[in-house]
């Protein structure tokens, strides 16, 4: 009877409690990811038959440049957006206000982009000896436009908590036109400049439709930013430029010390490195609205518990997900072509991303307390050794050398994070348990790239599921209210509240 007890009360926790809201979004988020990385492969698939290789090249370098400015601009404001309506959901009036600058911020800079991209196409694809980029550069110059005032639009509606939206039309939508428009250009003969008409629809509808509470007319003029808010969206463009380091600056670098041949294994692994961050980045979505909203009623108890919980779940989602990744490696590989020497660097990128997920929850935390000179300081960090380290590494480690660069920027400079977070709320992000089980699955993982056994990779895999099993148990039992330790709130004390207010402003 107990035993049927517990398992009523796990159910009730799990339709009614407070874990239900990062269960919803995990179900919502996964299934949003599954879907984009699907129809990415579909759009692969259809431009490999609608272009030449060289076309689709060319195609993929403006495309490349113009996805991550327009990322890194529309992230500054939807920051601001995020930090803003997340304090003060019911506020509609002041929200469209500072939505409708917010989109203006956003625009001036991309539009000025793209413009000078377009004056300036021809020269530097004759530079880069790419004469035929000129035409992409120039015909897909609107998207970042486009690209820069979506992810702005979705802030907002992170900022109410409506965080299933925000993947739908950030995620879902662009790659849904996508799939939908491109077969019409084949079948109308259309010409193959078109494809970037359709890269640009493919953000301009979703943009038109979450524009429309924009342009309430109920609700007239717009609110300014203040000095601090350009501050803070002007951090965050550089951080996220800092940040794309997996599958984008890495890369850059192993062209420039290695064989094609040994990048085009390390891109591989880079891809599906970026699986093992498949699940936490939904749940830090979902953990970053409410974190506001604590902050802002000076919650301390409240904002520890929430904190932990989703603490315990991001780590537990990033160790399961990569001993997934790791096991099907095997089969996944071969699917790709000759990859299998893929699988070391896996195993080693699997290292950073691991110990990263101890520091994620943090670092969300930072971000919506307006700390954005730590965001700023890290990546910038991280990203420096990244792009020097290689270098006198790769003679002694070869391609190993780039994940040993992350591994180091993550032990080096991820405490940071820690220890801001610890002086801000009080919070603690690892605790002895944690460093013993970090250093763990790090020697099981490195022994695994080492020997490159399977029996190896069965024993890393196995540790890192274990772990994961051991983190989301925890939360589950914290959510329940009977299992949860309080140490860390009373350990906080009163020194958490003061440092509230400081966090809220």
């Amino acid at each position: 009877m107990s035993l049927v007890r517990s398992i009523g009360k796990l159910l009730g926790t799990l339709s009614n409690g407070p874990l239900r809201v990062y269960l919803d979004i995990l179900v919502v988020g996964s299934g949003a990811r599954v879907f984009g990385l699907a129809s990415q492969f579909v759009v692969l698939i259809m431009l490999s038959r609608l272009l030449s290789k060289q076309s689709f090249g060319d195609l993929m370098t403006a495309f490349g440049f113009y996805r991550l400015t327009g990322l890194a601009l529309g992230i500054g404001g939807s920051l601001v957006l995020l930090f803003h309506v997340s304090r003060q959901r019911d506020d509609r009036p002041a929200e469209i206000r500072l939505q409708r600058f917010s989109a203006l911020v956003g625009a001036i800079p991309s539009g000025a982009i793209a413009l000078a991209t377009v004056f300036a196409a021809a020269p530097v694809a004759a530079a880069l000896g790419k004469p035929s980029l000129a035409i992409w550069l120039q015909q897909l110059a609107p998207f970042v436009v486009f690209t820069t005032l979506l992810a702005i639009a979705t802030g907002a509606l992170e900022g109410r908590s409506r965080v299933a939206e925000s993947i739908f039309w950030g995620d879902v939508a662009p790659s849904a036109v996508r799939i939908v428009l491109l077969p019409l250009v084949a079948l109308l003969h259309l010409p193959s400049v078109y494809v970037a008409h359709v890269l640009t629809l493919s953000v301009l509808l979703p943009w038109l439709w979450l524009a429309r509470r924009m342009a309430s007319r109920d609700v007239a003029g717009w609110q300014l930013w203040s000095r601090w808010d350009y501050s803070y969206c002007g951090k965050f463009v550089m951080a996220t430029l800092f940040a794309n380091q997996l599958g984008a600056a890495d890369i850059v670098i192993a062209s420039l010390l290695f064989s094609s041949a040994t990048v085009a294994d390390y891109a591989v692994a880079a891809r599906l490195a970026a699986l093992f961050t498949f699940f936490e980045l939904a749940l830090l979505k979902r953990f970053a609205p409410r974190a506001g909203s604590l902050l802002t009623v000076k919650d301390g108890a409240g904002l520890h518990r929430e904190f932990d919980m989703c603490r315990r779940l991001a780590i537990g989602a990033v160790a399961l997900t990569t001993a997934g990744v790791l096991l099907m490696a095997p089969i996944l590989l071969p699917l790709l072509g000759n990859y299998m020497d893929a699988r070391t660097p896996l195993i080693w990128l699997a290292i950073p991303s691991f110990v990263a997920s101890f520091y994620a929850t943090s670092d969300r935390l930072l971000i919506i307390a307006g700390q954005a000179n730590v965001a700023l300081v890290v990546t910038a960090s991280s990203f420096a050794v990244l792009m020097t380290s290689p270098f006198g590494l790769a003679p002694w480690l070869g391609p190993v050398a780039i994940p040993a660069a992350m591994i180091l920027s993550v032990a080096l400079f991820n405490p940071i994070v820690a220890l801001r977070a610890r002086q801000l709320v009080g919070v603690r992000t690892l605790a002895w348990r944690d460093v013993i089980l970090i250093a763990c699955a790090c020697m099981a993982l490195a022994a695994a790239a080492i020997t490159g056994s399977y029996a190896s990779v069965m024993t890393a895999s196995a540790l890192l599921a274990a772990i994961g099993a051991y983190y989301v148990t925890t939360a589950l039992s914290q959510s329940a209210g009977d299992a949860y330790d309080n140490s860390l709130i009373l350990a906080a004390g009163t020194a958490a509240r003061p440092s509230l207010d400081r966090a809220s402003k």
